[in-house]
This record gives structure tokens, C-alpha cells and sequence, in this order.
């Protein structure tokens, strides 16, 4: 909360509070295999690994906007994924939650893995 003048600001992101709950690595890697469709499962591992190194409890970016396990920036897509029952970024340190939204953003990007493309990686 930062006070100016008599006006209290706040800022409108909830805030995201880690859970006790930790996962094996295996059954991370697990889970990313069972949600994504065979072709498409060892780039996601890959992303999975380079954005979170496959913990689902991983929050970083500015003003800890990416969640998760592809680091999802709740902020920025919000409104989809209100669609498909995330209503909290909390929701998205679920690893099976998240690499569902990571699922369903890499469909509505047309199966293209632009929204984790580095200089270096572009499949």
C-alpha cells in the first residue's frame, strides 16, 4: 500500500501466497506428459524447465506476474483464462492447472510456441 495525500493506492493484483505442497520432479514431468498432446510434450518439458526448472512454485517477473511452471503471466491473460476456471493466479502454482493454461495458450497462439520464444529457441 502506498500512501499519496490523503489517498491510500493499492495495487489491484491479489496477491499470491506459495503453498506448503511440494512435488517431485517425476511427477512434475509426469504431469506435463499426460496434459500435452505426445508431438508437442518434450518442448514443453523444455519451456517447463527453462522457465520454472520444473518447480510449480516458481513466481518471478516484475511484480510477480509469471506463475508457475511456464510462468504464466496471470495479468496478461486474465481474461482467457477466466474461461477455462482460473480466477486467482494461485490457481495457476497447481502444476496440472498451469500446464493446462500453458496448453491452451500455446492453441490460442495457433499450436506456436511464441509466447516462450527467446532469441535463441524458436521451434
Amino acid at each position: 500500500m502506498i500512501l499519496v495525500g490523503a489517498q491510500i493506492c493499492t495495487s489491484d493484483e491479489p496477491v499470491i501466497v506459495i503453498p506448503d505442497t511440494t512435488y517431485k520432479r517425476k511427477d512434475v514431468v509426469a504431469i506435463i506428459r499426460e496434459v500435452w498432446p505426445d508431438e508437442y510434450e518434450e518442448n514443453a518439458l523444455f519451456v517447463a524447465q527453462r522457465e520454472s526448472k520444473l518447480n510449480p512454485n516458481v513466481v518471478g517477473g516484475s511484480n510477480d506476474c509469471c506463475v508457475g511452471l511456464f510462468q504464466i503471466s496471470y495479468s496478461v491473460h486474465r481474461s482467457w483464462l477466466t474461461n477455462i476456471g482460473v480466477t486467482e493466479p494461485s490457481q495457476l502454482l497447481d502444476p496440472r492447472v498451469n500446464a493446462q493454461a500453458a496448453l491452451a495458450l500455446f492453441k490460442r497462439n495457433g499450436n506456436s510456441w511464441k509466447p516462450w520464444w527467446t532469441k535463441s529457441w524458436r521451434p
